[in-house]
C-alpha cells in the first residue's frame, strides 16, 4: 500500500467521525437552568431561569427542604417559560432546585420527542448574621475597616433579650470587629445599652456587642411557636399532583393531564369493577381510590384522592357511564395493516391506533356484525389528517344502534420510537456507524483490487503456442488437444519452411547454376 493510498483512507477516516459528530451532536437537544447566585441568606428568595431553546414540553420541579418553591411543574413553549420559579430560603445548608423533563407528556422539539436528563441548580444557604448586615455595622462606620467608628449614642438598660437567629457576639460596635462567640436562636443575653443599632450586652462575664436586629425582648416560645409550626409545615411538600392515571382496557375522555380533574368512561353492564392505577408525582403523597367496585347501572363516580405531604388534598374524578347489555354488537373490527389498542372485544367500545406516517390518508376498516341483519357504518376513515382522528363504527338494525370509536393519532414521533423503540439520537448515532462501516468495506475493496492489478502487471502474460506445448506434454491422454497441438506445430513447421525457402532462393538458383559445365 503506498503513501497516497494511506493518505486518501486517513482523510476519509476523519472525514467519517467527523460527520458522524456533528451529526450527532446537531440531534441532540438540551435545556439548562441557573439562578446566577452561589449564596443567600436565610429569608432572601432568588428566581430561577431556564433556557430551553427550541423546546415544548412540561418540566416537574422538585427541591430540597431548607427551600420552598412558587411552582410543582412549569410549561416550557419553544424554548419560553410560561412563568416564572422562585425560590425562598428557609434554613442553612445546600439548597438545590431539580428540573425534570414530565415523562409522561414527553418534551419535543422540531423534530419530535427527545430524551433529556433531570437540570439541578445549587445555592448554599447562610444564616443571617450582623457580619452581613451593612446597616448594622456601617451606618455609623467609615468604609475603612481600619478606622475606627465613632462610637453610637448608648441608653442605659437591664433588661434579658433573646436572640431572633444566629447572630455573632462581637468586641465592638463594628462588623469589622473580632467575633467573641455566638448566640443560637431562643439563646439569652443581658442588654445593658442600647442604640439604633447596637446593643450593649453582658456575655460570658465580660461586655460585648450584639446587633439589635437580632435581639428581641419577648421569649422566643411567646413569639415563634406559630412561626415554627407553620416553618414545619412550609418543610414539607404540598405536591398534589398525579404523575399519571390509566383505567385497565379502557380509554380516559379526555388524554390524562395532570391538571385535568375529570375525565369520562362508558363500560358494558357485565363490568362490575374496573382496575384503576394512579401514581403520584410526589412519592411521600398518598393515593385514595374509592368508588371503582360495585358499578351500578347508569351513571357512577370513581374518586381519586392525592393527598399531598402537608396534607393538603386534590381530587380526580371518573365518571363512568354502566349502559345496558346490548345484544348488537360488533364480532370484528381491525384496520389493515394495524393493530389496535386495546386487542378487540366485542364489549370495549372505544380503541386507539397511532401513526407514525403523516402522508396517510386513509384507512381500510374491516368490522363484521353479530347478526346477519344488521347494517354497519363506517365514518371518518378517509381525509385523514395529521393529529387525531375518530373513526365510528355505527351497527344497527331495525330496533338498535350500537357504536363503536377509533382513536387514531397521526403523528411523526410513533415512526421510530413505537415501532422498533429507539429515539432519534440512537438512529442518527447507529446510522452514522453503517454508514461509517460501509465506507471501509469500500475502501478495503478497492485497495484489494489496486494491489491485485500491480501484481498482474508485474508478471508478462504467458505465450499461447508455449501453453499448448505443456498441455501436450501434460495431457497426452486428451486426444483432440493433441492433435490441436500438432496442428499448430505443422503450422508453424510450415511457416519457417517457407520462410527459409524464401531467404535462400538466391542461393539455390546459383548452386543449381554451378552444377551444370565443368569449373575450375
Amino acid at each position: 500500500m503506498n503513501n497516497r493510498i494511506k493518505k486518501i483512507i486517513a482523510i476519509i477516516i476523519i472525514i467519517i467521525l467527523a460527520l458522524g459528530y456533528l451529526t450527532i451532536n446537531s440531534s441532540a437537544a438540551n435545556f439548562s437552568i441557573t439562578s446566577g447566585i452561589s449564596e443567600i441568606n436565610v429569608g432572601d428568595s432568588y428566581t430561577i431561569s431556564i433556557s430551553a431553546k427550541g423546546l415544548t414540553g412540561r418540566f416537574n420541579i422538585t427541591h430540597s427542604s431548607n427551600v420552598s418553591v412558587n411552582l410543582d411543574s412549569i410549561w416550557v413553549e419553544n424554548g419560553s417559560a410560561e412563568g416564572t420559579i422562585k425560590v425562598t430560603a428557609k434554613s442553612e445548608g445546600k439548597a438545590t432546585v431539580t428540573l425534570t423533563p414530565d415523562e409522561e407528556f414527553g418534551v419535543s422539539d422540531s423534530n419530535g420527542l427527545v430524551s433529556l436528563s433531570a437540570k439541578t441548580d445549587t445555592v448554599t444557604v447562610k444564616a443571617k448574621s450582623s457580619s452581613g448586615n451593612s446597616s448594622s455595622g456601617n451606618s455609623n462606620s467609615g468604609s475603612s475597616e481600619n478606622t475606627k467608628p465613632s462610637a453610637p449614642s448608648f441608653t442605659s438598660v437591664n433588661e434579658t433579650v433573646y436572640a431572633t437567629d444566629s447572630v455573632n457576639v462581637r468586641s465592638s460596635y463594628s462588623t469589622s470587629s473580632s467575633i467573641i462567640g455566638s448566640l443560637s436562636k431562643g439563646e439569652s443575653v443581658t442588654r445593658t445599652g442600647k442604640s439604633s443599632s447596637w446593643s450593649k450586652v453582658t456575655y460570658n462575664g465580660q461586655t460585648a456587642y450584639i446587633s439589635s436586629d437580632y435581639l428581641t425582648t419577648v421569649k422566643p416560645e411567646e413569639t415563634t411557636k406559630e412561626d415554627d409550626k407553620k416553618e414545619d409545615e412550609e418543610e414539607k411538600s404540598n405536591t398534589k399532583n398525579l404523575k399519571s392515571l390509566t383505567v385497565e382496557n379502557y380509554k380516559l375522555e379526555p388524554e390524562f393531564d395532570p391538571e385535568v380533574t375529570e375525565y369520562n368512561l362508558t363500560v358494558g353492564t357485565d363490568v362490575e369493577k374496573l382496575e384503576i392505577s394512579a401514581i403520584p408525582q410526589d412519592e411521600n403523597s398518598k393515593v385514595e381510590i374509592t368508588g371503582n367496585t360495585d358499578l351500578l347501572l347508569g351513571e357512577n363516580t370513581i374518586n381519586i384522592k392525592v393527598t399531598a405531604e402537608d396534607e393538603t388534598v386534590k381530587i380526580y374524578k371518573i365518571n363512568v357511564s354502566k349502559i345496558e347489555e346490548v345484544s348488537l354488537k360488533l364480532s370484528k373490527l381491525e384496520i389493515e395493516n394495524y393493530t389496535l389498542t386495546p386487542e378487540f372485544n366485542e364489549d370495549i367500545y372505544e380503541y386507539t391506533l397511532n401513526i407514525g406516517d403523516t402522508s396517510i390518508t386513509s384507512l381500510n376498516v374491516i368490522a363484521n356484525s353479530n347478526t346477519k341483519n344488521a347494517v354497519i357504518e363506517i365514518a371518518g376513515n378517509n381525509e385523514l389528517k395529521p393529529g387525531k382522528n375518530i373513526i365510528t363504527v355505527l351497527v344497527k338494525d331495525e330496533e338498535n344502534t350500537t357504536v363503536y370509536q377509533i382513536v387514531v393519532n397521526i403523528s411523526e414521533e410513533y415512526n421510530v420510537v413505537a415501532k422498533t423503540g429507539i429515539n432519534d439520537n440512537d438512529l442518527y448515532m447507529y446510522t452514522g456507524i453503517a454508514a461509517g462501516i460501509l465506507i471501509l468495506i469500500m475502501i478495503i475493496i478497492a485497495i484489494v483490487k489496486k494491489r491485485k492489478k500491480d501484481n498482474e502487471e508485474e508478471f508478462a502474460p504467458l505465450n499461447t503456442y508455449e501453453l499448448d506445448l505443456s498441455m501436450k506434454n501434460d495431457n497426452k491422454k486428451d486426444k483432440k488437444n493433441e492433435d490441436k497441438i500438432e496442428k499448430l506445430e505443422d503450422d508453424e513447421n510450415s511457416k519457417e519452411k517457407v520462410e527459409i525457402g524464401v531467404s535462400n532462393s538466391d542461393e539455390l538458383t546459383d548452386e543449381k547454376t554451378r552444377k551444370k559445365g565443368k569449373h575450375f
